[in-house]
């Protein structure tokens, strides 16, 4: 009787170690995937205010001088320059990266 005493209390204890390494392996996980979760949506967040900002100097230089009865050409050099703007931009932001990339 003594030794299934002794065989009961080590399955215990086995069980109850597996468990807390267990709840602690969860609880990293749980933790790690909030991080990353929280990026995602920081990035998201930071994607649709540069959107924004686009749709605003597109609404700026292209549909406001529409409203306001401003010649075609006009209009077609603004939305000319607007978009050698973006374009620029993007290009800028590439040069950029592959500067700090290697340094």
């Amino acid at each position: 009787m003594d030794f299934i005493d002794n065989i009961r209390d080590i399955l215990i204890s086995i069980y109850l170690g597996v468990g807390i390494i267990l709840t602690l392996a969860l609880i990293m996980f749980s933790f790690l995937l909030y991080k990353a979760l929280k990026g995602f949506i920081s990035s998201a967040t930071r994607s649709m205010d540069n959107v924004g900002k686009v749709s605003d100097a597109a609404v700026e230089h292209i549909v406001k001088p529409l409203e306001d009865g401003v010649s075609f050409s006009s209009v077609a050099g603004n939305s000319l320059g607007f978009a050698t703007g973006f374009i620029a931009g993007l290009r800028g932001r590439r040069s950029d990266r592959k500067k700090k990339d290697s340094d």
